[in-house]
């Protein structure tokens, strides 16, 4: 026996679980804290790894990579775990702590290994433990082929809008996916008020606004936005795997997506469309998220420069029974970027609504709405689009029966991928087209506009019309829209 063995040891423990529970691995500490003052041994350091699986590499971020240098440090000579398989279950690791490299005396409690008395038993029971992960991984493997070819997704994050069905709930049609409509809700939202021109900070401004959170109850930000419009599972369509840790929207190829066994939320052109804007855009997460109607549309009458929001502050004078001033209020204006003036912004945003509720509510709207497409039927497109996906199939199936058939498919694949990508581009084009076709039809357009986002509302005048703000002389104040008219000049565009 080594001098370790006769004296009392230095003991520290390692506790490890795959899962992010942390009762689990309490109980591991528990257990090795008994067992050492059972044996009357001291422990000097406790290491724990939760949500760190057993098979895969424990890198410095963890408190195993931590352990190996403290012991390389002198600071304790056992190390107490409470079965092999919360060790490791790779035979890797053990020789981490074996000869030649280390010298670790490890003791597991529950399968009496001492490696300071014998160390075959340990790695005997890692070589299985590693050969039982194996065989795991590849059933796991043809299992979620078999999944995917049903089309159902695998377990994980269930994307904002769904709710996971768990196996008992779930019906003949074995769907995992379920539309949650208060989530979906806000999902459709997003890409209409994408489509029709909203920033990505502009959106998670009005949802926020509107008292709307994410999942885990946090405020909506551009980042979330962004991925919500790249997901292909929003148009019922299940991606191609990806390698471990670098998953990426996008790099998901449309095209080797294969339709999902759950509900869309929204179209596929749709989908395609707010892809088509933002694959190959470097995120901006910092996007501008307006407040007020006009900040950016309008522009100066003198400078023509765009005209920008501000906050006003009245200052009153003093009353003159002598009982001092009223208090000084903030109000909403807009400002010229060159000084040209500062002007109350809450009654020209309430003289251009009118207008364009006005204009919107007029017999000619719905053709305004709903431009001519010169001929571009949107089903025929999508119709034509399976119809190359299809023949982009056929060419990876010959390629598959013969590879030597590669250098002669290549060019044909090319022409394929053309030919797709310049259908996207149609689709997105048409899809653009028509960004108020939900407007046709509605009776009460002045209850529409006042349900509709900040976003959406900005959309509306950009279409409709062209705003030119004048100065008005300073102190100057208009008492109705008669006298707004005159200041403000509105060119309609359609």
């Amino acid at each position: 026996m080594s001098p370790a063995t006769t004296a009392r040891p230095r003991v520290a423990i390692y506790a490890r679980q795959s899962e992010d529970v942390d009762q689990g691995i309490v109980q591991q500490l528990d257990d090795c804290r008994a067992e050492a003052a059972r044996r009357s041994w001291r422990v000097v350091a406790e290491f724990r790894d939760n949500d760190t699986g057993a098979s895969k590499a424990r890198g410095p971020k963890t408190d195993w990579y931590k352990m190996l240098g403290e012991f390389d440090a002198g600071t304790f000579d056992l190390l107490l775990v409470t079965e092999t398989s919360r060790l490791t279950r790779s035979l890797t690791d053990v020789l981490d702590v074996c000869p030649p490299r280390r010298d670790v005396r490890v003791v597991v409690i529950r399968e009496g290994i001492d490696t300071d008395v014998d160390d075959f038993m340990l790695k005997q029971l890692v070589l299985l433990a590693e050969r039982e992960v194996k065989i795991k991984a590849a059933r796991a493997a043809r299992y979620a082929a078999e999944r995917r070819k049903e089309g159902h997704p695998g377990a994980g994050k269930t994307p904002h809008g769904y709710r996971w069905v768990s196996a008992p709930d779930r019906g003949p049609a074995n769907t995992r996916y379920v539309v949650d409509e208060t989530e979906a809700s806000d999902v459709r939202k997003i890409f209409t008020e994408f489509l029709v021109g909203a920033s990505l900070g502009q959106i998670a401004r009005d949802l926020n606004g509107a008292g709307s959170s994410t999942r885990k109850g946090a405020r909506w930000r551009s980042d979330n936005v962004r991925r919500i419009l790249m997901n292909p599972f929003y148009a019922a369509l299940l991606p191609p795997a990806q390698p471990s840790g670098k998953h990426s929207l996008a790099q998901i190829d449309l095209g080797a997506c294969t339709p999902g066994a759950w509900e869309a939320i929204v179209e596929v052109e749709q989908l395609i469309a707010a892809r088509g804007r933002l694959v190959g855009v470097k995120p901006n997460h910092n996007g501008t998220a307006r407040r007020w109607l006009l900040s950016g549309l309008a522009t100066c009458s003198v400078c023509s420069e765009p005209v920008r929001s501000a906050r006003g502050e009245t200052h009153p004078t003093a009353r003159r029974d002598g009982t001092g001033t009223a208090p000084s209020q903030r109000y909403h204006t807009y400002r010229c970027v060159n000084g040209h003036f500062m002007r109350n912004g809450d009654v020209i945003d309430d003289y251009v609504a009118a207008l364009c509720v006005a204009r919107l509510s007029e017999a000619d709207a719905a053709a305004l709405l709903v431009p001519e497409t010169n001929g571009a039927d949107i089903s025929a497109l999508h119709n034509r689009r399976e119809a190359l996906r299809a023949s982009r199939k056929n060419v990876f199936s010959l390629i598959d029966d013969d590879p030597a058939r590669l250098a002669d498919a290549e060019d044909r694949l090319n022409d394929l991928e053309d030919q797709l990508r310049t259908l996207d581009e149609e689709i997105t084009r048409v899809t653009s087209r028509s960004p108020f076709a939900d407007l046709v039809g509605v009776e009460d357009v002045r209850a529409w506009w006042e349900s509709a986002t900040l976003a959406r509302r900005r959309a509306v005048v950009d279409f409709l019309m062209s705003v030119s703000i004048c100065p008005i002389g300073k102190g100057r104040r208009l008492a109705g829209w008669e006298q707004v008219k005159e200041t403000v000049q509105v060119k309609p565009k359609v």
